[in-house]
């Protein structure tokens, strides 16, 4: 497991690094996003989400995340219903698959982190509670459960290989999404 784990880290460090440079969600953590900015983070983020799990979800049998349904619904929340929007985005097996699944499930602890933070964003009074920057540790239950399940499974050299290549473009993917504004925003 840790082979794999510690390859997914490695390959996509720098990546993680460039994509939190200029994410909206930094206006979170300092307390200055206003409403637009907010709406449109929400709608990047769904974007990239829903192009990756519904990839994901063909080759992982039992995975479920909600993290798509909790976007929407945050964006339904702010008056935005026009979600009908998808960048190009396929896994090809299993290991693409779990390649993707590990930027998807391992957004949620910096995820949880904006959640905490966003209550104290003036600008943002009002909008009532957020289902995906929620703030709450649950959030956490699908990367407890990818890492419980890279723990069962070894792997080859090819494997890891394409895991890390695929977790590279997923991270692209939200590169991708996060340079989209939204019409209505």
């Amino acid at each position: 497991m840790m082979k794999m784990l510690d390859r997914l880290r490695e390959e996509t460090l720098e990546l993680h690094k460039e994509l939190e440079k200029d994410n909206l969600a930094n206006k979170i953590m300092d307390n200055s996003i206003g409403m637009d900015d907010y709406t449109n983070l929400l709608f990047q983020n769904y974007v990239a989400y829903k192009s990756a799990e519904s990839e994901i979800a063909r080759f992982l049998l039992d995975y479920s995340s909600d993290k798509t349904n909790r976007l929407k619904q945050d964006l339904s929340g702010l008056g935005m219903y026009d979600l009908e929007f998808d960048l190009e985005f396929e896994c090809h097996n299993e290991a693409e698959a779990l390649g993707a699944s590990y930027v998807i499930e391992g957004s949620a602890m910096g995820g949880m982190l904006i959640g905490k933070q966003l209550k104290n964003c003036k600008n943002l009074n009002g909008i009532g509670q957020q289902q995906f920057f929620s703030g709450d540790r649950s959030s956490m239950k699908g990367w407890n459960k990818f890492l419980k399940y890279l723990r069962t499974r070894e792997f080859t050299e090819g494997e890891v290989n394409s895991a890390a290549t695929k977790a590279k473009d997923t991270f692209l993917l939200f590169q991708k999404a996060f340079a989209l504004v939204p019409d209505n925003c």
